[in-house]
């Protein structure tokens, strides 16, 4: 036995006693947590912009309320022998831990090959002494807090796992007195079983009366109307701190980590830079986690923001990219392959299935890599410039004889393309790429030449930094299992296997590695497919609820996203529907196809049925300097394209002229019925569904055959995960493929994608089409005996009525509401009457529409029908119709024993979310197991 002991809570009791028999432990090791807290700040009750704050790990002397750093004890137990004494750290374990005196201070290493020696003065002893982690198990950056000691050489990336010795100098050499293990605390993710805390949400505030799509208003206000009866707080996040970026859920992922001696919440901040909800580029809610949520006991993990890469020119000579700045060069990397993805899609749009195949054989797939998106830019836009001509002289195209429009559409695309010519010239020989990196802020604009390689490895590196598998939308964590009781951390991440290379993943490998690593903490990973979905995220497809009716089972139950239902209902309301026509009427709808001049209402008959989406509007915006388009679905283009090959039209349908529409931003009806629906989407619903999955594949000439049965699959990497875990479905209708790129989006709100409030389920509303209350009973019980995943019983009129879901609201302000397919007339009273017409008797004229709905709604309108006042007002539109989706919705939330609070979510959907990925929470984390027994 040695002179010296390092003592430390070995035993894991929570205390450093400095006993014996504590002492014998140490092979167990002790556990410490990293210190990515600020313990001398409280968490704010307002988001507001305070600034940054600094975390405790990155002071060099410690408070006293800093309670992260483990404490331990080193002492002599026998006559202390000459020489200086050493803690002793492996030089990868010294990159992110500190050995801290007993004055707080960190003690400066000296370097002894791949060792760190922290040395000790000769006396007293005992000695009080502390050892701190700036970061988590398995992180991916170089720590850029903690200087290596010279002449020391790191053999690997950290793990959880960290041994320390006591080391003496003697003439003969070092001497070790004694060696102990630490553990470091992994990061445990929390999932909706939590209780909640704070809900957190952006608020988007447009006063301008054009631009109704570019307030979250009614979301915020639905949202607050449902914390107030929880007496749960509504962070709002103002437009100062988000710049316009409202994707707050995928900005961070909660998580915890515990040790004995206590608890710290911890978020995961993803490595997210885009603002992809704002109107240009600007700065995103990053900024948001260090200058409010960074607190007492509430840290945040910027490993993934820590990252630097090295970028070699063609004379050899290397610059280093800070991931921030990454960020920028991607973003104009990103202009280049949006632009071919764009004219491909417009090629497919205004021309013939043989257009697109002609291009995509001379010029390869749409999403081809920068090298190759840049040299065939112009060669591209010739193609796009043919396809125009003859569209323009094509008898079945919607833009015969609209030369003027394509002339506009080819102009735009030359002025796109000229812009990325300048940007990001070409030269060679040997060939050479220029990216020019913007200014951003304080960033100076920054120039650098790449080779065609070099061009590669950048953009197939800062794609997986930078892809939105990474978000915290595509991180769900389940409920636990036997051999994971900490639960399951469900990610979209597909892994392709290259002949001639590394496995490709659509989420970042260091992402993936860092929760790997995490496993002491016991939660498994599962990997499901997202990469047919155009955001990829698992909340898109399903969201883990704890079963109220059934607690003690601890799975609780998924509730997933399902085409089928969407079908399945759309199908029994046709049915019923049709049952109720006179026969002329009928014969209308026996065949039904797209019809210029025949009425787009449904609502003849004793059935009627109402359409999908009545009064909101798609968004079209293509601002300068904004990566990401904001576009109409593929079904509404269909259906206007249809439209627009009439030179007689009764329809308010236009077609958007073209992608890269220049401000103002261009809105267009989204109202559509289930006819339609069918008619002018593609089979993508019925090919999720299929049960038989099937990968991508290639046809006879190449060409990209979409995946099948992603649906099932994830249903059945579930069930052999869990064994057995409830799955209900809920309604969720997707839009068509992308030409270019074979993905889709909801086209539906997706009702999937929601929050859990304790026993509330906040949910968006669908906008779903509506029948009246007998109808929707007969329609619902017919799709609950063929499905099952509702009590066929439950749905009756009463129950309907209880629930008051025979009630129709709608978020309104002056100017806001897109008229339906009937009715004069441009004042709010009447859009809303037109828009709303089909869910009153067909006798019922626009005008006494209008009448019905002023009346139900008392002070809300001036004399001339406008809206009064500038806000939004929730009005009641006095149908008395069910929303079948809804209703369907309702009745599964309460088999598993939730209310649900509907919220519109329509300012998320239009740019690809809901309200899941709006807002974000802090719940509490689950204690019970204790990882490190």
């Amino acid at each position: 036995m040695g002179a010296y002991r390092l003592h430390a809570d070995y035993d894991r009791n929570g205390r450093l006693t400095a006993q014996d028999a504590e002492w014998a432990a140490r092979w167990r090791g002790a556990v410490l947590r990293a210190n990515l807290d600020a313990d001398t700040r409280r968490l704010p009750s307002v988001v507001s912009p305070d600034g940054a704050v600094r975390p405790d790990r990155e002071l060099h002397v410690k408070t006293a309320g800093d309670n992260e750093p483990i404490r331990v004890q080193v002492e002599l137990v026998s006559t202390a022998p000459p020489g200086q004494v050493f803690v002793v750290l492996m030089s990868e374990d010294a990159a992110r831990i500190a050995v801290i005196d007993s004055s707080g201070k960190r003690i400066p290493p000296v370097g002894a090959g791949k060792r760190a020696r922290y040395p000790l003065p000769a006396r007293p002893f005992p000695r009080k002494l502390a050892l701190e982690s700036v970061d988590l198990p398995a992180s991916p950056a170089t720590n850029r807090l903690l200087s290596p000691a010279p002449g020391t050489t790191p053999a690997g990336p950290p793990g959880s796992l960290i041994k320390v010795w006591l080391e003496r100098d003697s003439a003969t050499g070092p001497v070790i007195e004694d060696e102990a293990r630490f553990v470091l605390a992994p990061l445990v993710l929390i999932g909706n079983a939590g209780r909640l805390e704070r809900f957190y949400m952006c608020e988007v505030l447009e006063t301008d009366p054009a631009k109704p799509l570019d307030d979250n208003g009614p979301s915020v206000a639905d949202i607050r109307a449902v914390l107030d009866r929880l007496r749960v707080p509504l962070m709002l996040i103002p437009g100062q701190l988000h710049g316009g970026d409202t994707w707050i859920q995928d900005q961070y992922q909660l998580g915890f980590t515990h040790t004995p001696d206590g608890l710290q919440r911890v978020l995961l901040h993803a490595p997210r830079t885009r603002s992809d909800a704002a109107q240009g580029s600007g700065r995103n809610l990053g900024s948001v986690l260090s200058s409010h949520f960074l607190s007492q006991d509430l840290g945040v993990c910027q490993a993934f923001w820590d990252r630097e890469l090295t970028i070699t020119d063609p004379r050899g000579q290397q610059t280093r990219m800070t991931f921030a700045d990454s960020d920028r060069a991607l973003t104009t990397m990103t202009k280049v392959r949006t632009l071919r993805r764009q004219m491909f899609e417009t090629i497919g749009r205004i021309g013939t299935d043989g257009d697109v195949a002609a291009v995509t054989k001379a010029l390869g797939e749409p999403g081809a890599d920068l090298w190759k998106s840049r040299h065939e830019l112009l060669p591209l836009l010739e193609w796009l410039k043919i396809t125009a001509q003859a569209a323009a002289k094509r008898d079945d195209s919607p833009w015969k004889g609209q030369q003027a429009k394509l002339d506009l559409l080819i102009r735009d695309a030359d002025k796109q393309v000229k812009a990325i010519v300048v940007d990001m010239p070409v030269y060679g020989p040997p060939p050479q790429l220029r990216l020019r990196v913007p200014a951003a802020g304080a960033a100076p604009a920054r120039d650098f030449m790449m080779t065609k390689d070099e061009v590669g490895r950048l953009e197939e590196r800062l794609h997986l930094w930078h892809s939105s598998h990474n978000y915290g939308g595509n991180i769900e964590v389940g409920p636990p299992t036997k051999s994971a009781p900490a639960g399951v951390v469900v990610v979209g991440n597909v892994t392709t296997r290259r002949p001639d290379g590394p496995s490709v993943t659509d989420m970042d490998p260091d992402l993936l590695s860092f929760l790997r690593g995490q496993f002491r903490g016991r939660q498994d990973i599962l990997e499901v497919d997202t990469s047919w979905l155009d955001v990829g995220h698992v909340d898109e497809m399903l969201a883990f609820v704890p079963d109220l009716k059934d607690p003690h089972n601890g799975l609780g139950t998924v509730l997933r996203a399902s085409p089928l239902v969407a079908q399945k209902i759309f199908e029994q309301a046709a049915k019923e529907f049709y049952a109720g026509l006179s026969a002329p009427d009928a014969s209308a709808y026996e065949k039904w196809k797209f019809d210029n001049l025949r009425t787009r209402l449904n609502n003849q008959g004793k059935n009627p049925l109402t359409h999908l989406l009545r009064g909101l509007q798609w968004l079209h915006r293509h601002n300068p300097g904004q990566a990401l388009p904001t576009e109409p679905p593929e079904i509404y283009l269909a259906l206007a394209a249809e439209n627009a090959k009439f030179p007689v039209t009764t329809h308010n349908l236009p077609l958007p002229d073209s992608p890269w529409q220049t401000p103002p931003a261009r809105t267009f009806p989204a109202g559509i019925s289930i006819y339609e629906l069918a008619y002018f989407s593609d089979n993508v619903n019925a090919d999720l569904e299929d049960l038989e999955p099937a990968g991508p594949q290639r046809g006879p000439n190449g060409e990209l055959i979409p995946a099948k049965g992603q649906l099932p699959q994830v249903e059945e990497q579930l069930t052999k995960m869990y064994g057995s875990i409830p799955i209900k479905k809920i309604p969720v209708f997707f839009d068509s493929r992308s030409h270019a790129t074979g993905q889709t989006a909801a086209f539906t709100p997706n009702m999937a994608n929601l929050q859990v409030a304790d026993n509330h389920l906040i949910i968006p509303r669908p906008h779903g089409p509506r029948m009246t209350v007998d109808s929707a009973t007969r329609v619902l019980r017919q799709v609950a005996e063929q499905l099952r995943d509702v009590d066929p019983a439950r749905f009756t009129p009463q129950w309907l009525r209880a629930r008051g879901l025979n009630r129709t609201f709608f978020w309104a302000r002056q100017g806001s509401t897109v008229r339906g397919d009937r009715g004069e007339g441009d004042v709010d009273a009447d859009k809303l009457a037109s828009a709303f017409l089909d869910g009153f008797p067909p006798k019922h004229t626009p005008a006494q529409v209008r009448q019905l709905i002023i009346q139900a709604n008392p002070g809300a309108f001036d004399a001339s029908g406008s809206l009064r006042g500038k806000g939004w007002r929730k009005l009641q539109i006095p149908e008395d119709k069910v929303d079948l989706f809804e209703a369907w919705t309702e009745a599964v939330a309460e088999r598993i024993g939730y209310r649900v609070h509907w919220v519109e979510a329509w300012y998320y959907h239009v740019r690809l979310g809901s309200i899941h990925c709006g807002t974000n929470v802090l719940r509490t984390a689950p204690t019970a197991f204790k990882w490190w027994r």
